[in-house]
């Protein structure tokens, strides 16, 4: 397995796969997220791992200004191009561990999954470290994560699907303790191989990193609903605040 695999996948093929992603749900998230956290309107939000700018064209739309941090070129032209509209919503290619900004900011939005990536645990932490490094002393963040378990207990091996013109094989496995996904996609004959690796931490080892890194843990929820975290629970998404 490349264990840079993210320098790769996230590009034209990564939006050909996921290109119907549901807008419902990323609303339901930011409803959530608004619920629990009081901002005014000229707050400054990090999108950390910002993809496609999803949730930052919804937090854009209520009057925040969004600052979209992702290491995919092409995502962020995309995220530029669905966001033109939104005069307050800026985009800047940056890896998540090493962020070229200190304490400027109200809220940091860490969200679907994009934490695990790197292969040791002191890399993993140290994104921890820059939502210290990125929030104003007192200002909020948003982690929503897969649940391990869940994920244990519920891993589909195969999947096959046709978008298009497009043919897509994804084969997952638990190898250890990460979760690995090898993606072929074929076209017109063509067939391109991209892969995924993520940590698999347990709300524990989660809870634990943050506190080592000074991040204070308020509410935790199971899914973008608002339900309790259970070992049945899809997702982990916690919300808290720097020291």
């Amino acid at each position: 397995m490349d264990a840079n695999w993210y320098e790769k996948w996230f590009g034209n093929e990564y939006l050909s796969v996921y290109a119907h992603r549901d807008e419902e749900e990323a609303q339901q998230l930011v409803q959530l997220i608004l619920t629990y956290i009081s901002l005014d309107k000229n707050s400054k939000i990090i999108d950390l791992c910002c993809g496609q700018g999803r949730h930052a064209y919804l937090f854009a739309r209520e009057g925040f200004n969004v600052y979209g941090f992702d290491l995919s070129r092409k995502l962020l032209q995309v995220a530029k191009y669905k966001n033109e509209i939104n005069k307050n919503t800026f985009f800047i290619q940056a890896d998540m561990r090493f962020l070229p900004v200190t304490h400027s900011f109200d809220l940091l939005l860490n969200l679907f999954t994009s934490f695990g990536y790197f292969q040791t645990d002191q890399e993993n932490k140290d994104v921890f470290y820059q939502f210290h490094q990125a929030l104003k002393s007192g200002g909020y963040f948003v982690f929503d994560y897969f649940n391990s378990s869940y994920i244990v207990n519920h891993l589909e091996r195969f999947q096959k699907e046709q978008i298009g013109d497009l043919i897509v094989e994804q084969e997952r496995y638990i190898e250890g303790s990460r979760v690995e996904k090898i993606i072929k996609l074929k076209r017109h004959g063509k067939q391109s191989i991209f892969y995924e690796s993520v940590k698999l931490y347990t709300p524990d080892q989660i809870f634990n990193m943050m506190e080592e890194t000074s991040l204070d843990v308020s509410y935790i929820f199971g899914d973008y609903e608002g339900s309790p975290l259970t070992k049945d629970s899809e997702r982990i998404i916690i919300i808290g605040n720097r020291e």
